[in-house]
């Protein structure tokens, strides 16, 4: 198969490669490390002031902990004052134990007593952030159920991904040293107190804050005298979780320029001097140990410091389990309605017709894939290919290279989704996947209609004047019959929630449709496309240039050489500083991005009536969050295509923007925002007695006085 990649070998002629070659993996490369270096630059360049803003706390933190309090005051003072934190906040013994501990690391000498000073300096800055910063964002998420649903997958992001990947971003913005250890420490270290923080304002019983509020409290002391104190527990359970993952990456740290013991353990382990690891080490160990013994509540004084170091690493992703006392599953429940039949609402007779429409839509979607899309050149791989700017008398369909490409390809998974959805409800209603139903064909529906605007109104290549087939005109009919057959077949359709939608207006749905907004906005006005082809970017006058510099060499052969590393000089700084970049809101490029702007501020008001600002009725909110989700699948397939229809067939040194990656970011996430009504609308339940309850034959009809419709609540 060579359906996927077309690549040009060094003399320009077109060559492809079968896909079970491996070497089509480099035709079919996607460029995201020059996504990432672009918006890298750009924030270097015109963020400074923000970058500034961020290091100033962290550095501000460290120079005062650290310089002008732990490094000059005495180590007898030190001592002394772990003395009296540790009695005032345990008791005696734990403060005597902080006094000695702390003495020895003095007694192994003056270098590990600084490095001792700098390592709880350095904990104590990164701990100090993530309390400020982790309270008050786990309070938030534990009274706000839409902001947790934002909150909780950054912060899986955050426990999920490696601190190496992380790190280098930290290090390119603000340099090698503490501060930027002290920022990845708090990415690692912060998630448990968010989520223990949250869990215990969940755990407050809910009479207690109803007779609070009964009695007239305001919100603000329901929130500072109930839930916070009652909450402690949990909040301090996180904040040792934060202490104890913090001084694990205390090597990470040494790795990244920061001082502390960790840097002599890092030191002794490069040149694997053993004297000095283990003197490193046991300074490391008591300082480790001071720390826990400080933080812990009375009721979690078990356990030595390996064990809870091994479960606080054990559990970083699932904190919650270390405040649940004992084990053992709770025996099950008996169910209720063990003597009850189910099934799922058959169509109903209003559903059939708009059903078949919604199907005719997919029919005409597949079968236009197949037909001429362009013809007398590319459209839109025109621009990142020289060859389809201008190919007279040739045409192609909608899934060549040349043609729809991955316009096509989606085209056709959409019209696929559409049929299947109608053909899954119609044979076995409710029990086929989750997304074959109605609201899937008008979440597909709505996608490849926004797709196939975007693609007519697409401005072709300068310079190239492609015809478009039929294909696309016949792609359009489809996405406009099944969008019409889909949006009356959801208004007849038997679905209801799993469980009852709050009542409340979901404001974390309608933030988050604005921040997409934004996201697809920041992406229209950022680069779609990077050429740094040489036939593109040298000017008449550089040509010139280079012509009288060829002339000159045939002039003077002797002179030939030096001219010719004069020319290929001149080339290389050409393609370094005369690169075409072309937004997506520019004239000279495909104007996608302004298109994609449009449809995203269309989701984002169809977010209001789906947050239910006009109204809290379930239905309601189901179908807007349909619309809602279909416009933002369209606007992240317009970016996701425009990226690897270049990575199919672009020229080398063309390479897609980061603008379409944040274009096609930006979609996805307006259609997260209505994930979570998505997921509780089922299609409807029936529920039948094994023994029929008769009925009045004056207040059903036919096979409905033998059961009771109910959907499920």
């Amino acid at each position: 198969m060579t359906v996927l990649a077309q690549a040009s070998n060094d003399a320009g002629e077109s060559v492809t490669h079968d896909l079970t070659d491996n070497r089509v993996l480099e035709d079919f490369r996607i460029p995201f490390g020059k996504w990432v270096d672009q918006a890298v630059d750009w924030i270097v360049v015109n963020l400074e002031w923000l970058l500034a803003l961020i290091e100033w706390p962290f550095s501000f933190l460290n120079d005062i902990l650290v310089e002008t309090i732990l490094e000059p005051i005495s180590w007898v003072w030190v001592v002394l004052f772990f003395f009296v934190i540790g009695t005032l906040i345990r008791n005696v013994q734990v403060g005597l134990f902080a006094a000695v501990s702390l003495a020895v690391c003095g007694l192994l000498g003056n270098t590990f007593w600084l490095e001792t000073a700098r390592t709880i300096g350095f904990i104590g800055v990164a701990v100090v952030l993530c309390v400020i910063i982790g309270i008050p964002l786990g309070v938030a998420c534990g009274r706000v159920d839409a902001f947790w649903q934002v909150v909780r997958p950054v912060l899986d992001a955050m426990q999920v991904v490696h601190s190496f990947v992380y790190m280098l971003p930290f290090i390119y913005f603000w340099g090698i040293g503490t501060v930027s250890a002290t920022m990845v420490t708090m990415v690692f270290a912060l998630p448990p107190l968010i989520r223990l923080t949250n869990l215990g304002v969940r755990q407050v019983p809910a009479d207690v804050v109803e007779a609070s509020r009964a009695y007239g409290a305001p919100e603000w002391r329901v929130l500072f005298d109930v839930q916070i104190p009652l909450a402690r527990p949990a909040i301090m359970t996180g904040i040792n979780q934060t202490l104890l993952l913090a001084i694990s990456m205390l090597g990470i740290a040494a790795i990244m320029g920061a001082g502390g013991l960790g840097r002599l353990l890092f030191n002794a382990l490069s040149r694997q001097d053993v004297g000095l690891g283990a003197s490193a080490g046991l300074a490391f160990f008591l300082v480790a140990v001071v720390l826990d013994r400080i933080s812990q509540t009375e009721a979690s004084d078990k356990g030595s410091l390996f064990r809870r170091i091994r479960l606080a690493w054990l559990h970083r992703r699932d904190p919650e389990q270390l405040l649940v006392d004992g084990s053992g599953d709770a025996p099950a429940e008996s169910s209720d309605n063990d003597d009850v039949e189910e099934s799922f609402a058959e169509v109903s007779a209003q559903e059939r017709p708009w059903m078949l429409v919604s199907a005719v839509g997919g029919v005409l979607a597949i079968v236009s894939v197949f037909l001429t899309w362009t013809q007398d050149g590319g459209f839109i791989s025109a621009f990142g290919r020289r060859s389809d700017e201008n190919i007279v008398g040739e045409s192609f369909n909608g899934l060549a290279a040349s043609g729809g490409s991955w316009f096509g390809y989606l085209t056709l998974a959409f019209g696929l989704t559409i049929v299947a959805a109608v053909v899954t409800t119609s044979l076995a209603p409710g029990r086929g996947p989750r997304f074959f139903t109605t609201d899937g064909a008008l979440i597909s529906s709505l996608g490849l209609l926004v797709m196939m605007i975007c693609y007519m109104l697409t401005s072709p290549a300068s310079g190239t004047s492609p015809g478009t087939g039929a294909g696309v005109y016949l792609a359009l009919v489809g996405a406009l019959l099944a969008t019409v057959g889909s949006l009356m077949w959801i208004r007849c359709a038997a679905h209801a929630p799993l469980h009852p939608l709050s009542l409340k207006i979901g404001w974390g749905r309608i933030i988050g449709g604005t921040i997409a907004t934004l996201v697809i906005l920041i992406g229209a006005f950022s680069g779609w496309s990077f050429d740094e082809r040489t036939d593109q970017v040298v000017s008449a006058e550089t040509e010139a240039l280079i012509e009288e510099l060829r002339q000159k060499a045939l002039d003077n052969p002797a002179d030939a050489g030096p001219i010719a590393a004069e020319i290929s000089s001149l080339r290389a700084q050409l393609t370094l500083t005369e690169r075409k970049i072309t937004d997506g809101v520019s004239s000279e490029g495909t104007g996608l991005g302004i298109l994609t702007l449009v449809a995203g501020l269309i989701g984002l008001a169809t977010t209001l009536p789906a947050g239910g600002l006009f109204g809290r009725e379930e239905q309601r909110q189901w179908r807007w969050s349909t619309v809602t989700a279909g416009i933002g699948v369209g606007v992240a397939a317009v970016g996701f295509n425009w990226i690897f229809v270049h990575v199919r067939s672009a020229d080398p040194n063309y390479v897609s923007g980061v603008g379409s990656f944040l274009t096609t970011i930006g979609g996805f996430m307006l259609a997260a925002t209505a994930l979570s009504v998505l997921r509780e609308f089922r299609r409807s339940k029936i529920y039948s007695d094994m023994e029929p309850i008769p009925v009045p034959q004056t207040t059903t009809t036919g096979a409905e006085s033998s059961s009771i419709e109910q959907p499920v609540a």
